[in-house]
C-alpha cells in the first residue's frame, strides 16, 4: 500500500512538472507570437509610409515641368541707383483671377525702394512689366509679400486650404541657387519662391533662410481686401 502512494505522489509530481513546463512553453510561444505580430505591424506602418512617400514623389515627378513654368525671375532696378536686385516671383490662381506674387522685401528693403519691375517665367525668354499692385515688407513677422497682376498670365499655382504643411520648394533657372528641393534647406537669396505641401499645391513665399515664411492665407486676404474695395 505504502509503494502504491509513493507511486501516486510520484506520478502527480510527474504531472505537474509537465503542465508546469507547458505552461511555460505555452508562455512563451505567445510571447514570440505577439512580438512578431508587432513586427509585422511595423512592417505594415513602414510600407504604407513608403508608399505614401513614392505617390507623392511620383505626383511631383508628373508635373514638374508644369509647376517649373509657374515660377519667374525677377529684376527690379533701385529708385535712387544702384545694383539691381534680382530675385523669384511665381503665378497663382486665386477666385478666377492669375496673379504674380513675391517677396515684399523685394519691392522695399533697409530704406531701399526699387522700381521697373521686370520677370520672366522659367518656360520661356520673354520678359513681362506686371502692374504692382499691393505689397507688405514685414520682414521680422513674417507678412511679407507682393501682389502683382499682368494680362498674359494665364497659368498659376494651386492653393490648399487644408493640408498647410510646407515640403518643397520651387525656384528659377535664372539664379542657379535651385530648381527643386525640400523646404527645410532654403537658402538665403531664393526670396519669393513658392513652398508647397505634399500634393505640390501652394502654401506660402519664401522670405527667409531659417525655415520662415509668409502663409499664402495672409496674401489671399490681402487680394480679397483690394478686390472688395475696387
Amino acid at each position: 500500500m505504502k509503494k502504491i502512494v509513493i507511486f501516486l505522489v510520484t506520478l502527480t509530481i510527474l504531472f505537474s512538472l509537465l503542465l508546469i513546463s507547458c505552461k511555460k512553453e505555452t508562455n512563451e510561444t505567445a510571447l514570440e507570437l505577439d512580438a512578431l505580430i508587432s513586427e509585422i505591424e511595423k512592417l505594415e506602418i513602414e510600407s504604407s509610409v513608403k508608399d505614401e512617400e513614392i505617390k507623392e514623389f511620383n505626383i511631383l515627378t508628373d508635373n514638374l515641368n508644369l509647376l517649373l513654368s509657374t515660377v519667374y525671375y525677377g529684376a527690379a532696378e533701385p529708385v535712387e541707383g544702384g545694383r539691381d536686385k534680382i530675385f523669384t516671383a511665381f503665378s497663382i490662381f486665386y477666385k478666377d483671377k492669375f496673379y504674380l506674387i513675391t517677396a515684399g522685401h523685394c519691392i522695399e528693403y533697409d530704406g531701399i525702394n526699387y522700381t521697373n519691375f521686370k520677370f520672366k517665367p522659367n518656360s520661356s525668354e520673354i520678359w513681362i512689366s506686371p502692374e504692382l499692385i499691393y505689397y507688405e515688407n514685414d520682414y521680422e513677422n513674417n507678412q511679407d509679400f507682393a501682389i502683382f497682376r499682368h494680362r498674359s498670365i494665364r497659368k498659376g499655382l494651386i492653393i490648399d486650404d487644408l493640408n498647410k504643411e510646407p515640403k518643397y520648394v520651387l525656384g528659377n533657372t535664372n539664379r542657379k541657387i535651385n530648381i527643386f528641393k525640400r523646404f527645410d534647406t532654403a537658402d538665403e537669396g531664393e526670396s519669393g519662391s513658392p513652398i508647397l505641401n505634399s500634393k505640390c499645391k501652394l502654401v506660402g513665399i519664401v522670405i527667409k533662410n531659417n525655415s520662415n515664411y509668409t502663409p499664402i492665407e495672409i496674401v489671399t486676404e490681402a487680394i480679397d481686401k483690394l478686390n472688395n474695395n475696387f
